[in-house]
């Protein structure tokens, strides 16, 4: 396996989600949080850089039915998902969710969206759910307890400009999800890394992490991302 890092907080693999000897070599999480392709081809003239190509997002993947391969294989019954850029109608039945909540990510910044029109997207949906294989449990919405207490379902952390990644979502905000649905400890998945966001903000909440990102740029720039974030969390359990 392309294995780029791996240390007792976090592994980071170059390689594609949708491999099933991919899913297989991966251990079973406590927590998957990740934001797939929207299958939008993702571009921007208004950046003197060239971002890497957003690998799946031409509209051909199936996003459904690859985190749906993702739970059924690597998710500990009854515990969380979160999906951004998707809402709980696409992905109820093929993640077998109960409980599902439409969140908003409040970005506090207005993105370009159709620039002929007056409004500018200021918010991303994004969807919460609970793994539930048995019909009997979805129809419940049971799940594990959440480590904090119940929340509102619009979430305010500011959208910050990065150079790493187009769509890359603030620690912050990644931590909030973190720390709602783990405990210290436990593992958090993220079959479409990114830049890495998911996993320093689970180092940084005293998780683990395991990372999935078949673009190699973006790969690397994870590893440096979670090398800082370990440096950091082995410093504050030394003080």
């Amino acid at each position: 396996m392309p294995t780029l890092h791996q240390s007792d907080l976090a592994t980071v693999v170059r390689a594609d989600a949708t491999d099933p000897h991919i899913i297989d070599a991966a251990p079973v999480a406590d927590l998957l949080a990740t934001d797939p392709p929207y299958g939008v081809r993702w571009q921007s003239g208004h950046r003197a850089q060239a971002w890497p190509e957003l690998l799946g997002d031409d509209g051909t993947l199936d996003v459904p039915a690859v985190l749906a391969a993702w739970t059924r294989r690597r998710l500990r019954e009854k515990r969380h998902v979160y999906v951004f850029g998707y809402r709980p109608d696409q992905l109820a039945g093929p993640l077998r969710l109960g409980g599902t909540v439409e969140l908003i990510w409040d970005k506090r910044h207005v993105g370009l969206g159709n620039l002929s029109l007056p409004w500018g997207p200021e918010h991303e949906v994004f969807t919460f759910g609970v793994y539930c294989p048995s019909k009997v449990g979805r129809a419940q919405g049971g799940g594990r307890l959440a480590a904090r207490l119940r929340q509102g379902s619009v979430i305010t952390t500011p959208r910050k400009s990065s150079t790493r990644h187009p769509t890359e979502k603030p620690i912050a905000l990644m931590v909030q999800l973190v720390e709602s649905s783990t405990t210290r400890g436990e593992l958090v998945l993220d079959p479409f890394a990114g830049s890495g966001s998911t996993g320093v903000a689970a180092i940084l909440a005293g998780r683990r992490a395991y990372l999935v990102e078949a673009e190699e740029t973006y790969a690397r720039t994870a590893v440096e991302r979670i090398q800082r974030a370990e440096a950091i969390a082995r410093q504050i359990a030394a003080a």
